[in-house]
Parts: structure tokens; C-alpha cells; sequence
């Protein structure tokens, strides 16, 4: 096989010859280092901008990294529970979408695929909700939005355009049902011991239609007004 293809080669005219070598070569290169996308050189400059947010993030020292304030912020807005408490993670969600948002449209498909933003929004999107909701359904009205006031919902709505943006209507329709499923439908009852395992009430998509919930949840939010 080696000699046939020696023969072969020895055969083909030298210009020929090189010109064959100068497109495997090229093929090879593009192999390796293949071309970079306009999206690809976006998402290089949304990593950037999140270094600290997201993604961990550079030291004062040589080769220290600084972890990203995401998963502090979440946990500290879980637990407070508050507007203070939460104004952190918040922060974070807002300037995720405010990046994303620097970015053009075909390309922030590519920037929410990526497995730290995606998380990120689809998590800030169910806790908004859940915060909003409480530990049972809120009564129709302006209670649905529980203690947010005009800065938290202005947040949420820049994440749902980013996700819509994203994902398009399909997308944010099976998000919403996702997040809807884990809503509670009432009030967990208390153990009556330290050791008693917590027992989860029924969920709301046991007892509420999907209008229902939706008219009660921060998803009825008209985000044309922010």
C-alpha cells in the first residue's frame, strides 16, 4: 500500500503536488484552529465582561482566580428573603442580561447555551417566581407579586426578554410550565419533631388550573410597562 502510494505521489506533476500539500495543510489548520464566528468573538467578550459575575474571576495575584458571586448571592437571597437580602443576586441577573443584550440577536442563542448563563437565567427566572408565589398561592390581585416592587420586576423582565430573545415563545412557554409544576399549593405543615422528615404539601397544579396559576404568578407581569 505504501509503495503504491509512493508511486502515486512521484507520479503527480510537482506544481500539482505542492498545491495538494498547501491544501492539507490548510485543512489541517482549520481542523485545529477552526475560523472564528462574529458570535464566537461576542461570546469571548460576554465571558469577559462576566469574569467575577458567572465565571470565576481574576486576583490581585498571579494566577489566583476569585470565584464568581452567583451561587453566594442565590444562596443569601434564598435564605433572607428580602428585598436587601436579594439586591445582590439580583445585580447578577440584571447585568447577565444586560450583557447578553450587548450582543446581537443571532448570536444570543450562543451566549444562553452556554452552561453557566443558561443555569444562571433559568434559575433567576424560578426564584423570582417561587419568591413572588410564597409558600402558597397569593390571592388574584397585586399581592401575586409578594414583597417585589417596581426595581425587582423591572429585573425580572429583563431576564424573561433575554430568555425570549434566546429561546423565543416556545421556549419560555415550556420554562414556564416547568417552574409552574414546582409551585406549592399550600402551606408545608410544620414536623412535629426535630427528627420528623418535612412533608411537602399538594402542588398548586393539583389544585389551580394553568390559568390560574398564571393570573397569581409573577408570569401575569405586563413587562410592556418596565
Amino acid at each position: 500500500m505504501d509503495e503504491l502510494i509512493n508511486k502515486l505521489v512521484n507520479s503527480l506533476p510537482k506544481p500539482v503536488l505542492a498545491l495538494l500539500v498547501l491544501v492539507i495543510a490548510i485543512g489541517v489548520f482549520m481542523l485545529i484552529n477552526p475560523p472564528h464566528s462574529v458570535c464566537d468573538t461576542q461570546e469571548a467578550t460576554f465571558r469577559e465582561l462576566q469574569a467575577g459575575n458567572i465565571f470565576p474571576g481574576s486576583g490581585a495575584k498571579k494566577n489566583t482566580k476569585i470565584p464568581a458571586r452567583l451561587a453566594q448571592a442565590k444562596q443569601a437571597c434564598q435564605s433572607g428573603n428580602s428585598a436587601g437580602s436579594c439586591y445582590e443576586y439580583f445585580d447578577v441577573l440584571k447585568k447577565i442580561a444586560d450583557d447578553v443584550n450587548k450582543a446581537s440577536a443571532e448570536c444570543a442563542p450562543q451566549l444562553l447555551g452556554i452552561d453557566e448563563a443558561r443555569l444562571a437565567i433559568n434559575d433567576g427566572v424560578e426564584v423570582m417566581v417561587r419568591l413572588a408565589w410564597g409558600i402558597s398561592p397569593p390571592e388574584p390581585g397585586l399581592n401575586r407579586f409578594g414583597w417585589l416592587q417596581e426595581s425587582e420586576m423591572s429585573t425580572f423582565c429583563r431576564i424573561k426578554n433575554v430568555y425570549l430573545k434566546a429561546n423565543g415563545e416556545e421556549g419560555w412557554a415550556e420554562l414556564r410550565k416547568r417552574v409552574a409544576a414546582k409551585l406549592p399549593g399550600e402551606e408545608a405543615p410544620l414536623p412535629e419533631t426535630p427528627d420528623q422528615p418535612v412533608v411537602e404539601g399538594k402542588k398548586a397544579v393539583a389544585m389551580l388550573s394553568e390559568e390560574e396559576i398564571w393570573n397569581r404568578s409573577l408570569f401575569s407581569l405586563r413587562c410592556e410597562v418596565f
